[in-house]
């Protein structure tokens, strides 16, 4: 009786499937931290779908930016909307609760303003922020704005800790600018300040992003062992002296730690 009354339900529930959305929604499946970019080949393996079928997916999905097509090479990625729908994903996993007393503590200690960052859609995206009581006003537009993912000691750090192949493609996608008399734009020191930041477990940068404006950034580990965003305090030149920096390396670091500490990470 038992039987019979689950393969009546799970009829039910079938018959209101759009077959259509399912296949759509295998193919957006298909994409994953490991396998962020996919040919047509491959997604065409991956969901056991025909060719032709999984085109005319990637089409619509194209069209609506869900997907977006590399010319260089050929290969599909997660588009644009996706940094909406992951900002409300974050959101949903408590990010926001979670990380916002450590960044109010940190405000308190360093009296800097303060910022929470991650990179969405290849773009480095301020999740939350907080003010010191000092001349230092940034990131008004908190979730809109975005920013190139090697911007600041927040990109930086981000960029930092990307798998090697991913870190090259941003590179040559966001190429570097000078925002500043002090931006870094030669790629191979670029490439040896982020190389210095996983060696040490922070950004230093100073006026590299915003002209008087020196700071200090680290990264925030979930509990897979991955680095899902960045914390930084934002100070300004007139504050710099050699104990202001190793207090607020200090400061910086040991409070993610602790965000990474309770999102599981037991590094």
């Amino acid at each position: 009786m038992t039987s019979n009354s689950s393969k009546d339900q799970a009829k039910e529930e079938d018959k209101y499937n759009i077959r259509a959305i399912e296949r759509a929604l295998s193919v957006l499946a298909a994409f994953s931290r490991e396998r962020r970019k996919l040919s047509l080949d491959e997604l065409t393996k991956l969901t056991g779908l025909s060719k032709p079928t999984v085109f005319r997916i990637l089409s619509t999905l194209q069209s609506q930016k869900f997907v977006l097509l590399d010319k260089k090479d050929g290969r599909y990625r997660l588009g644009s909307i996706f940094l909406t729908l992951a900002s409300s994903v974050h959101g949903s996993l408590n990010l926001g609760a979670i990380t916002r007393p450590h960044l109010i503590d940190l405000r308190n200690s360093t009296q800097a303003t303060v910022l929470l960052g991650v990179l969405l859609e290849d773009h480095l995206v301020y999740l939350d922020k907080t003010e010191g009581r000092g001349p230092v006003k940034l990131a008004e537009d908190i979730g809109l704005r975005r920013d190139p993912p090697n911007f600041g000691m927040l990109g930086m750090t981000l960029m930092a800790y990307l798998d090697p192949a991913e870190g090259e493609r941003l590179l040559r996608e966001f190429p570097l600018s000078a925002h500043t008399r002090k931006s870094l734009t030669d790629i191979d020191l670029f490439r040896r300040r982020l190389s210095e930041i996983r060696e040490r477990g922070y950004a230093l940068e100073f006026g590299e992003a915003i002209e008087a404006v020196w700071g200090v950034a680290a990264p925030i580990w979930d509990s897979a062992g991955e680095v899902v965003a960045a914390v930084g305090a934002a100070l300004p030149m007139t504050e710099q002296s050699d104990e202001r920096i190793a207090e607020s390396i200090r400061l910086v670091t040991t409070c993610a730690r602790e965000i990474s500490s309770d999102l599981g990470h037991r590094g």
